[in-house]
């Protein structure tokens, strides 16, 4: 007993001494002040606050005056004032209220530090007193494809893609890009290197995504996943990569020729790097009900094994009847805005041709998700009316309520788009809409736009244009945006032809003061100016195009907050080479662009400098490779990831193979990409391979392998302003392995068909009499459009469209190489149908009016805006003017012509008109001179 109680006194002794010696520490100071809490947990945009005591233990009044030590400690909403008066032995608490944008919190974990300064330099004043945030991160960053579906290449097997990178948030984010569950048909190159991006700014990315063999047409979903060094997941979308075959099924995305059933199952394991493994859970398909009734669905589950979490992403429930629909799970359709996420389609048919969706879809892409935590982002409410023309050409108007709720704003959106035929070779595509912002406070901002596209297909040449125009503060995916590309295709003799391109792209976003800082207002702008001669050489296409490209940039620094801008302007010469070669075993392609840049205000690389990029790829039937390089930059944001005294090169290169075995049961397919980046001086290796086994009755087992290995020398962020810095961390590496193996079971009704099915054969007409006859070759590799969907001729000439309803569809040929499409532009579809589609190749052939001289003629005519017109025997026209100096240009099929000239009415006459002429396919024609006598006056001689 009497021991407890020695030690319970020696206890209460060492605190009474401790609390004796605070106090007496705190009585040091003759000013002491504190926080009133140590660290603060804080979300974007909303406010915090914290409270500065101050006590005087003078006997006598002080006036002291804060510093912030380097901090945003005084850049609050209420802050300290400027000088603080205390009366003696006085104590004042002061309130501090900051709000989390990014014009305050620029890190994770943030100091804000205060210290009190005197004039009286005998006062003794305690040190500095800091307190901390937290920043609660919640997604913030956007990965955003520049259009939902894009369509590979016939000739080249790749098709280039783009995705925007927004930072929402209020910090850099470092991350990389993944590919997650790549098909194994597929194979995309591009830069996937750790980036980061710092607070408020915005990256584009190019990617090539390639087929790995010809034999595999197929639709394929591509995701794209950003995850930090850690594996958490900040980002995903998806992409509709397409193929075009010569079988084509109406309102499916699957394709026949690869998918012979109709639904798919797969149970696949993946194990991945940091201790990630998953079972997979796969399948899609369509289900008919009876008579004008389906339920197609699509399915992705991932089950995490350590973490014993569940996903569901990708996935939903189609249920179509003759006059309504419900589509449940994942919704994807761009409406002038992205509808992206999970929710509900309800649509209703009044008939064939005209039907009304409404939308209600949550801003989320996980159906389920137990792997991450996310704050709502707000959704989108819509409705939709669309309309069909007799030719299958949609239109449609659609209202659009979004909310946002990181930003806190609020938007409407009317928009509508249409189609107008003019006549066979013209028509006409417009957009418009109007919308109104309104932030959850205070403000709005009304915004506008509108476009016109514009076709035409003529005797002599073809003209597009396409033409858009947004306001700053329109809410739609082109926001503030000024654009036009105008082409003019002059077809020439044979394969032949000249083009000229002018594309002008403004791009001046602007964002409410109260918005967050959204975005800082840096704008861009690109103008080109282009000339194109392209020609083939049997089944070598070449294209050469010089052009002139001026760039100017208006970029805000990101380190200062956007305070301070940089005008950057550039100026180029440069020449595109394409250069294409296909046969049935082999398919190559170089694309070649040099450029002379002898204007850069921005001097990274001092101008002048060249510039050079190239890619290319060769497939054979067993094996392939694929190749990039890049030396200087192209575009101005190039410069955005180099740092001081680095040039900016990039060099790739990635062999493939793919080969059958054991009676095809067999598949395997590899591929390799090595790349060197000079401007960060890094590299990357990537792997990757498939192998399928085909067993019986429609089992399949596969394995895939996906490793990428990337090692640097500097780590680094980037200000467009100012030289990157470098990170004290000067060696970097790390890898990805994943390795995924599976079942997948194929079941259903082969090749089944519900519509009505149309055939058409596209041959040279030689003879020009729209009648295919033994000697008249199927033209290969042209491009069919029925409607909407997209079909590509076999070596036979064919193309097929299944599962057509019954109606009147519009059919058009990508005129190219000379070809003129003489068939009927338009089918009335009321049963099965076969049809040869005529073309012809056309010859330029000159020609002129002669004057006929007269001793009365006292002044030249004026030749131009004659019509001329050429008659073949089939009893076809084709018409031309004349130039001012007399002069015309016909592009006329292979054949026997009848010149004509209508002067009825006219002050001349041609002498020798319905003159004919031959077109031969080898050779200058020149047409005969027509001779033109003029009759504006007339003399009569009389004899007395």
């Amino acid at each position: 007993m009497p021991i407890r109680s020695h030690l319970i006194f020696a206890f209460l002794f060492c605190c009474s001494a401790f609390f004796l010696s605070v106090a007496k520490s705190q009585q040091r100071y003759d000013v002491a002040y504190h926080f009133e809490y140590d660290s603060l947990s804080i979300s974007g945009s909303k406010t915090f606050s914290n409270k500065l005591t101050i006590v005087n233990f003078m006997d006598r009044a002080i006036e002291l005056y804060p510093e912030a030590n380097d901090t945003k400690a005084l850049q609050g909403l209420i802050k300290l004032p400027p000088f603080i008066l205390l009366k003696p032995h006085e104590t004042k608490t002061f309130p501090l209220k900051y709000i989390s944008d990014r014009q305050t919190i620029s890190e994770a974990r943030q100091e804000f530090s205060i210290m009190l300064n005197s004039e009286d330099t005998s006062l003794n004043i305690q040190p500095g007193r800091v307190f901390f945030t937290k920043l609660d991160l919640q997604a913030p960053l956007l990965i955003q494809p520049e259009q939902p579906e894009y369509f590979i290449d016939q000739s080249t097997g790749l098709t280039q893609f783009m995705v925007r990178i927004v930072n929402t948030g209020l910090i850099p984010l470092t991350f990389q890009l993944q590919f997650v569950n790549l098909p194994s048909e597929i194979e995309v190159v591009g830069e996937i290197l750790p980036m980061t991006l710092p607070a408020g700014e915005q990256s584009s990315l190019t990617f090539t995504a390639r087929m790995r063999t010809k034999k595999i047409a197929t639709d394929v979903n591509l995701t794209i996943t950003a995850l930090e060094a850690g594996g958490k997941q900040l980002a995903t979308c998806s992409i509709h990569i397409l193929t075009v075959g010569n079988v084509t099924r109406f309102g499916s995305a699957m394709s026949l020729q690869n998918q012979p059933y109709n639904n798919m199952f797969a149970i696949r394991y993946l194990n991945m790097d940091q201790n990630i493994a998953l079972y997979q859970l796969q399948g899609y398909g369509n289900l008919g009900l009876g008579s004008e009734k389906s339920l197609s669905y699509r399915i992705n589950m991932d089950y995490f094994k350590n973490q014993r979490a569940f996903n569901i992403y990708d996935s939903y429930l189609n249920y179509q009847t003759e006059k309504w629909g419900v589509k449940a799970g994942n919704i994807y359709e761009n409406l002038d805005q992205y509808v992206n996420g999970r929710g509900v389609k309800a649509s209703y048919k009044f008939d064939k041709s005209r039907s009304i969706s409404a939308y209600a879809v949550q801003s989320n892409y996980f159906l389920w998700n137990e792997m991450n935590t996310f704050s709502p982002q707000g959704g989108v409410l819509g409705i939709k009316y669309a309309f069909k023309s007799e030719k299958n050409q949609e239109s449609s108007l659609a209202y659009l309520h979004s909310k946002d709720n990181y930003r806190t704003v609020r938007s409407h959106l009317f928009s509508g788009k249409g189609y107008k035929d003019w006549n066979e070779k013209q028509n006409l595509i417009w957009e418009g809409g109007i919308s109104i912002e309104q932030l959850a406070a205070e403000g709005q901002k009304i915004g506008l736009a509108a476009g016109i596209n514009y076709t035409g297909i003529f005797d002599r040449l073809q003209v597009s244009s396409n033409n858009y125009y947004s306001s700053p503060y329109y809410v739609g995916l082109r926001r503030g945006l000024l654009q036009s590309d105008s082409r003019v295709l002059i077809p020439l003799e044979e394969t032949k032809s000249i083009s000229v391109r002018m594309s002008f792209m403004d791009n001046k976003p602007s964002y409410q003061a109260g918005d967050r800082n959204y975005l800082f207002s840096s704008s861009s702008r690109i103008e080109i100016y282009e000339l194109g001669y392209r020609t083939a050489l049997g089944r070598i296409k070449v294209d050469l195009r010089p052009y002139w490209m001026n760039q100017f940039a208006d970029y805000h620094s990101w380190l200062e907050l956007g305070t301070y801008a940089s005008n950057w302007k550039s100026s180029s010469l440069r020449t595109v080479a394409d250069l294409n070669f296909f046969t049935t075993n082999h398919r190559f392609s170089l694309h070649a662009d040099y450029g002379y840049t002898y204007k850069n205000t921005a001097e990274q690389p001092i101008a002048p400098f060249h510039s050079l990029r190239i890619s290319g790829n060769y497939d054979h039937a067993l094996f392939g490779i694929n190749t990039f390089m890049q030396i200087n930059p192209y575009y101005l944001s190039d410069l955005f990831a180099t740092y001081a005294n680095a040039n900016y090169s990039m060099y790739s290169l990635g062999p493939n193979t793919h080969f059958d075995a054991f009676a095809h049961n067999l598949k395997i397919q590899l591929a390799a990409m090595y790349s060197y980046y000079g401007f960060s001086r890094s590299n990357n290796f990537s792997l990757n391979g498939n192998v399928r086994w085909r067993m019986k009755n429609n089992w399949n087992l596969t394995a895939d392998i996906f490793y990428t290995f990337i090692k640097g020398k500097q780590l680094f962020m980037t200000d467009p302003v100012t030289s990157p810095v470098q990170q004290p961390l000067d060696r970097y590496s790390f890898n990805n392995r994943q390795i995924r193996i599976g079942i997948e079971k194929s079941f259903g009704h082969r090749g089944h068909v519900s519509g009505y099915r149309l055939q058409l054969t596209c041959f040279d007409d030689r003879n020009n009499n729209g009648i295919r006859e033994d000697d008249e070759p199927a033209v290969e590799s042209m491009l069919i459009r029925v409607g909407k969907e997209v079909a590509i001729t076999d070596e036979k000439g064919r193309v097929k469209f299944v599962d057509m309803d019954a109606g009147s569809f519009s059919i058009r040929t990508e005129n190219h190489q000379g070809w003129i499409f003489q068939g009927p532009s338009t089918i009335i579809l009321t049963k099965n149908q076969s049809m040869d589609i005529p073309l012809v190749r056309t010859k330029s052939v000159k020609g002129n009016i002669l004057l006929v001289a007269s001793k009365y003629l006292e002044s030249k005519p004026d030749l131009s805006g004659i019509r001329i017109t050429a008659n073949d025997r089939q009893g076809k026209k084709y018409n031309t003017l004349t130039n001012e100096a007399g002069e015309y240009v016909f592009y006329l099929p292979i054949g026997f012509y009848r010149l004509t000239v209508e002067t009825e009415g006219m002050p001349f006459v041609i002498e020798n008109s319905n003159c004919e002429v031959e077109i031969k396919a080898e050779g200058l024609i020149e047409l005969p001179s027509l001779r033109y006598r003029d009759q504006r006056r007339k003399v009569g001689v009389k004899r007395f």
